[in-house]
């Protein structure tokens, strides 16, 4: 059984990462929208066009949860989904911004494997047997610099 093809917004301010994670998430069926500035991801997102919001949490002038508060204004039945190196947003998710209704937290560095795993269990996919195409087992985790070489097939 094929995986539908699911469309993600993706947002974070490190364009290293989001370039590793578009380009890896695409081998995995998925299609995407991606913004380093939060404020932009805003001005350009549509309501009912995306699957998911994967935000970072900590960026500059708008963080990952106030964009998350501002998205679903604009679209009450997205799914969303942060992702952080920090552990302990996950707290302040709950103490600060309670309306928002999301247990998806996938912490940095993360594999893109584990990345498209956590994504597809988080919308209820099952998930799909690896095929040649996509990125190896053991690809290294996202981290500032990675080789993208990694992600091509041959």
């Amino acid at each position: 059984m094929e995986r539908p093809v699911r469309r993600l917004l993706l947002v974070d301010d490190s364009a290293d990462i989001l370039k590793s994670i578009k380009i890896g998430l695409e081998f995995r069926n998925f299609i995407s929208d991606s913004f380093t500035d939060p404020f932009e991801a805003l001005s350009h997102f549509q309501e009912g066009k995306y699957d998911l919001a994967l935000l970072d949490i900590s960026m500059p002038g708008m963080d990952g949860f106030q964009l998350c508060r501002e998205l679903l204004k604009r679209d009450p039945k997205l799914k969303v989904c942060f992702f952080s190196a920090f552990e302990n947003y996950k707290d302040r998710l709950f103490r600060e911004f309670p309306e928002i209704k999301s247990d998806c937290f996938i912490k940095k560095p993360m594999s893109i494997a584990e990345l498209a795993f956590q994504i597809n269990k988080f919308l209820d996919t099952e998930p799909v047997q690896q095929t040649p195409c996509e990125l190896p087992q053991e690809n290294p985790p996202i981290q500032e610099s990675v080789d993208l070489r990694q992600t091509t097939c041959d």
